[in-house]
């Protein structure tokens, strides 16, 4: 499966505005199982890309020098997002409520493990997922070994997650979950629910594995019929308030990402580095704009918007983020603000 940067640019794209559509949806609506698809793709696509690097790399410093390149590029576009929306991230995370050094403890805290701005986790979920896998690979820990690792964590995911008030748990049980958001952050949106989906892309990048499309959308249109099947038992069994993860999820975005990438390269005459900065800028920034429109609606006496609302936000964010991405692509090309270049 040849790396072809062009379509997945393109990919990354749809995908940003299906996690805008996300944010500006509830849980229940028919369509989430469709939209949680773009997370984990994203996972698998950062993945590949990066481990497809690394195949090429002769040496092991040369190997570590990748690494740090990948891990500074993610953190200089964590922290220009989070300087710019620092004063909306306060307000929203009422950072500013009894401000002590806990707080700043706090801050570190969702920095490394959760979300400062909306919707950052998965920067540093990403991150830390790579360095988990590259170090484990790095210590001879077998692919089996990290994918067994990657599935443990990520069926803790679901359990805590889409089914968590499905079972009855005990008391033990509880506490320890407690204890452990309190120390990181709910593990479906930290870094345990990326460690399966990048041990995926690793290994479709070092593996010359071919597979017959036929199969390919069998097993994905059985997968999509089963995910629909737990979308509908977990919300007819209670109300789902979190529905991040489904036990299907590996399967039918694994499938979908080889079959993308066995497609034909694609070749359009434009230039999509432009796509992928605008997929960037969409998806740092359009969760802080959805939030402050909720909270416009909110003051204005919409505690809980109808459908026509809710679209009327995703298109508005949508429209907002895209408009952003024109200009900050615009204004880094002056010499004296070279430094946009970080948002993405």
């Amino acid at each position: 499966m040849a790396v072809n940067g062009k379509k997945f640019d393109i990919v990354k794209l749809v995908l940003a505005v299906l996690i805008v559509a996300i944010h500006s949806s509830t849980p229940g609506m028919w369509f989430r199982p469709i939209l949680r698809l773009a997370v984990p793709l994203f996972f698998i696509i950062s993945s590949y890309l990066f481990f497809s690097k690394q195949r090429l790399m002769t040496s092991l410093e040369e190997r570590r020098r990748g690494l740090r390149k990948y891990a500074i590029r993610i953190l200089k576009l964590y922290f220009f997002w989070f300087v710019l929306l620092l004063p909306l991230t306060i307000y929203f995370r009422k950072w500013y409520v009894d401000f002590s050094p806990e707080t700043l403890l706090t801050v570190v805290r969702s920095f490394l493990f959760g979300s400062t701005f909306m919707a950052s986790w998965f920067l540093m979920a990403s991150l830390i997922g790579v360095l988990v896998v590259w170090f484990l690979s790095r210590y001879r820990v077998g692919d089996k070994w990290i994918v067994a690792l990657g599935v443990v964590a990520y069926a803790a995911c679901c359990m805590f997650s889409s089914y968590y008030s499905t079972v009855e748990w005990n008391e033990a049980v509880v506490n320890g979950y407690e204890s452990y958001t309190t120390i990181f952050a709910s593990p479906f949106n930290s870094f345990p629910c990326s460690i399966l989906f990048v041990a995926i892309g690793k290994i479709l990048s070092e593996r010359k594995l071919s597979f017959s499309n036929v199969w390919l959308i069998i097993i994905l249109v059985i997968s999509m019929i089963v995910l629909y099947v737990e979308f509908l038992l977990t919300n007819s069994c209670c109300r789902v308030i979190n529905d991040d993860c489904y036990f299907v999820l590996p399967v039918a975005c694994a499938c979908l990402f080889i079959l993308i990438g066995q497609s034909q390269p694609c070749e359009i005459g434009i230039d999509t580095k432009k796509l992928r900065a605008t997929s960037t800028i969409i998806y740092c920034s359009h969760a802080t704009m959805l939030s402050y429109m909720g909270l416009v609606l909110k003051n204005n006496g919409i505690e809980r918007p109808n459908d026509a609302w809710l679209m009327l936000m995703f298109l508005t964010a949508l429209a907002i983020s895209v408009g952003l991405s024109l200009l900050l692509l615009k204004l880094e090309k002056y010499p004296s603000l070279s430094w946009l270049s970080y948002s993405h």
